[in-house]
C-alpha cells in the first residue's frame, strides 16, 4: 500500500498530457495532513494551472451545434456570452476530499455553471425584486419557473466555459482569524488567535448562457433573459457573493 501511495506521489503534472483538473483534484492529493498548509496551498496552485484539454474545443463546438438543433426543431432560443467580473465560486459545498470543492465538468475538468443554478438565481431575483407580478404565487412565476407538479416553459442549459488556450481556474484564499470564536460557544475573539488560511479554487472566463422555450414563448424568454442579466450583474451566482464574487456581465 505504501509503495502504491508513493508511486502516486511520484507522478508529476508535466508527466501527463492534458490532465483532467477534476481527477487531479480528487485523486492526486499528495498528503492528507491538515497541519501541512503549504502542501495544500501548493496542490491547489498546481490544479489551477491545468488548462482545458485539446478535445474540449471540439466538445464546445458540438455544444453550440446542439443548441442549433433545438432551434431547428422549432424551439425559440437565446444565447448570450457572459464574462466573469473578477472571480466566481461554484460548488463549494459539494462532496470533496478537501475542505472546499468546485464545480468542474466530469469529462473535461473545466468549470461550468449548472443550468439549475442559473434557474435558481433567476427565480430568486424575480421573487425578491420584480414586484407582485413575479411573486411565487403569481401566474408569471408559475408559467416560467414551474410548480411542484408542473415544469416551467423556459429551459435553462448549463453555461459552458468558452474554449480557450489557458486555464479558467485560479487560486484563492480565505483566512479566518478567529476560528475558535466561529466554532465554539462563549469564546470571544482575541488578538493572539492564529489565522487559518484556507486555499480554494475559483474561476474566471466567459460562459455561454443559453435559454430556450417552445414556439410561442418568445416573450417569456426575453423577460427571463432580462431577469437573469440583472441577477448576474447585481447579486452574482455561486458562493461568497456578499464579498463580491459571482458577478457576471453580458457581452
Amino acid at each position: 500500500m505504501n509503495t502504491r501511495r508513493q508511486s502516486l506521489q511520484d507522478i508529476q503534472k508535466h508527466h501527463c498530457k492534458n490532465p483532467n483538473a477534476g481527477l487531479w483534484l480528487d485523486k492526486f492529493i499528495p498528503t492528507q495532513d491538515k497541519n501541512d498548509k503549504e502542501a495544500r496551498s501548493k496542490f491547489i496552485s498546481e490544479v489551477s494551472g491545468i488548462a482545458a484539454p485539446d478535445s474540449y474545443s471540439m466538445f464546445y463546438t458540438r455544444w453550440e451545434k446542439m443548441l442549433d438543433d433545438y432551434k431547428q426543431a422549432g424551439y425559440a432560443i437565446e444565447r448570450r456570452e457572459a464574462q466573469v467580473r473578477g472571480r466566481v465560486v461554484l460548488g463549494t459545498g459539494n462532496e470533496s476530499v478537501l475542505e472546499t470543492a468546485v464545480t468542474l465538468h466530469r469529462i473535461y475538468g473545466v468549470p461550468y455553471i449548472p443550468g439549475s443554478a442559473l434557474k435558481g438565481l433567476a427565480a430568486s431575483f424575480a421573487r425578491r425584486y420584480c414586484g407582485n407580478d413575479w411573486s411565487e404565487k403569481s401566474e408569471n412565476y408559475k408559467i416560467v419557473f414551474g410548480e411542484t407538479d408542473k415544469s416551467g416553459c423556459v429551459i435553462f442549459f448549463d453555461a459552458m466555459c468558452k474554449a480557450s488556450s489557458g486555464s479558467a481556474l485560479h487560486t484563492d484564499v480565505l483566512t479566518p482569524h478567529h476560528r475558535d470564536y466561529y466554532m465554539k460557544p462563549n469564546i470571544p475573539p482575541a488578538d493572539w488567535d492564529d489565522p487559518n488560511p484556507v486555499h480554494f479554487l475559483s474561476a474566471t472566463g466567459t460562459y455561454l448562457i443559453a435559454l430556450a422555450t417552445s414556439e410561442g414563448g418568445e416573450d417569456w424568454l426575453h423577460s427571463v433573459l432580462e431577469i437573469l442579466q440583472n441577477a448576474l450583474g447585481e447579486i452574482g451566482i455561486g458562493a461568497k457573493t456578499s464579498s463580491g464574487y459571482g458577478r457576471m456581465k453580458f457581452i
